[in-house]
């Protein structure tokens, strides 16, 4: 099987491609090409993942370069990991969101939205090009907002692509934590639907008992958060804590588990409590601030690429592989990553049960056909279907928003694929957090001024439309 990756240069490539390669029949006597526009950080990643005892186990090729065609030549899968937007447009834009009483991400959110916009053309023209180059290959996007591009995608071009996200593993930490346990599930099976960053569980067992039966009983007043593992620096501490806190105070609140918990979908069922939140962490900044944060960004990320680099020409022992992990999580394999799994069913070793963003096809009740969920899969090889034999119910609660962020998400997937400025500014503009107000009309001609020319010249007359 011969995988490609654009954004060949991303770090967090590094677990999930030693991942595949210990899973006997992935990606044995395979290809692994990195295409990436910054060459040297490819080959560092290439070279790192020749020295790695998975690579021998595997007799993987891995190949890396900046040809696009190169590297879709012959491919059976192609995953894009991808930055959506420049990073100044996209930091001035939360404060500008703020302002207006809006949340900002990159996913469910307006910003998000317009980095939709920006990053557009980049995938229409990858799947464009596996039209040619792989047809049958399936394209597993990672680029935020998934669904959106997801759409454009899948209701667009001839191209099977499926939207996943590094939040489908979230609930098999989340999930046991709420029960005690500081540490990754490893057989938790549960079914989920709803929008990535705010599905829900809507079936499954713990220890073998109902899943909402068990919360029942363990979520009661005298609830507390268990003790994490202590090799979690501060930050990440901080941010379980807070999500799982989260988890269980909306599961008391409204009867609802949330399948993945990331902040801009949970904001979501508490708007103004989290735009609070938002606008207290991201103080306002002036463009010199923004300039300078983004300057020790990016020297944060030499360092990151310092530290990774530092071992490509040295001999590295099974201690090293082992336990370094644990100092630095870029080298710990990740066998649970969406990515590994998606490999390991598309080269025929296993069956695979998987959540990603695509079109419903009546998977979910009361959703349009072609508007893109989230929920539970299994894919084989080129055949993928829902896990269940019946429609999932999105609970009632949360049914109607659900429903209008697919609605408003997959709209945008179609304005974004034809080009059209007019259905543009009205699929953005049915975000569904006060729709068609002057608020948020006013918000996205601010964010499409500061995006500038990075939104392409088709779609810049959505700004005199809103």
């Amino acid at each position: 099987m011969k995988v490609c990756f654009v954004g060949g240069g991303a770090l967090r490539l590094f677990g999930i491609i030693r991942g595949a390669m210990a899973d006997s029949g992935v990606l044995d006597d395979g290809e692994v090409f990195l295409y990436d526009l910054n060459v040297p950080r490819a080959e560092a990643m290439g070279k790192m993942l020749l020295k790695t005892p998975e690579q021998s186990r595997a007799n993987c090729r891995i190949r890396w370069g900046d040809s696009l065609d190169e590297a879709l030549e012959g491919a059976d899968m192609v995953g894009i990991i991808l930055p959506a937007s420049p990073q100044k447009s996209y930091m001035l834009g939360h404060h500008e969101s703020f302002d207006r009483g809006f949340i900002s991400s990159d996913n469910v959110s307006p910003n998000g939205a317009v980095s939709a916009v920006k990053i557009a053309p980049v995938v229409m023209n990858i799947a464009r090009r596996m039209e040619v180059l792989c047809p049958e290959a399936w394209l597993i996007n990672f680029v935020n907002p998934i669904a959106v591009l997801s759409a454009m995608v899948n209701n667009h071009t001839n191209i099977r692509c499926l939207g996943v996200c590094a939040g489908f593993t979230n609930h098999l930490w989340d999930i046991p934590r709420i029960f005690g346990q500081d540490a990754e599930a490893k057989d938790l099976e549960v079914h989920c639907a709803g929008v990535n960053h705010l599905s829900y569980v809507v079936e499954g067992e713990w220890q073998g008992q109902p899943i909402f039966e068990a919360l029942e009983q363990h979520t009661g007043d005298d609830w507390q958060m268990c003790e994490l593992q202590p090799w979690w620096n501060e930050f990440a501490r901080s941010n379980i804590t807070n999500s799982v806190n989260t988890l269980v105070r909306l599961w008391r609140k409204y009867g609802v588990l949330v399948f993945s918990s990331e902040g801009d979908g949970l904001a979501h069922l508490m708007y103004d409590e989290a735009l609070v939140k938002y606008r207290k962490e991201n103080p306002n900044r002036t463009v010199a601030e923004v300039e300078a944060a983004i300057e020790s960004g990016w020297q944060a990320r030499a360092k990151l690429d310092s530290d990774f680099n530092q071992w490509v020409d040295r001999d590295l022992d099974t201690n090293f592989w082992e336990n370094y992990w644990k100092e630095n999580h870029t080298f710990r394999r990740a066998d649970q990553d969406i990515f590994v799994r998606i490999m390991a069913a598309v080269a025929g070793v296993r069956e695979m049960r998987l959540a990603t963003s695509r079109p419903n096809e009546g998977a979910i009740a009361g959703i349009h056909h072609d508007h893109v969920v989230e929920y539970t899969q299994y894919l084989y090889e080129d055949s993928i279907r829902s896990a269940s034999v019946f429609a999932y119910d999105i609970p009632p609660v949360v049914h109607g928003l659900s429903a209008a962020l697919a609605a408003h998400q997959t709209l945008l997937g179609n304005a974004l694929a034809s080009e059209d400025p007019v259905l543009l500014s009205r699929a953005l503009l049915t975000y569904p957090v006060r729709p068609f107000s002057s608020d948020l009309g006013d918000l996205y001609r601010t964010l499409f001024h500061l995006a500038g020319d990075e939104i392409a010249a088709c779609y810049q007359p959505a700004i005199h439309h809103f």
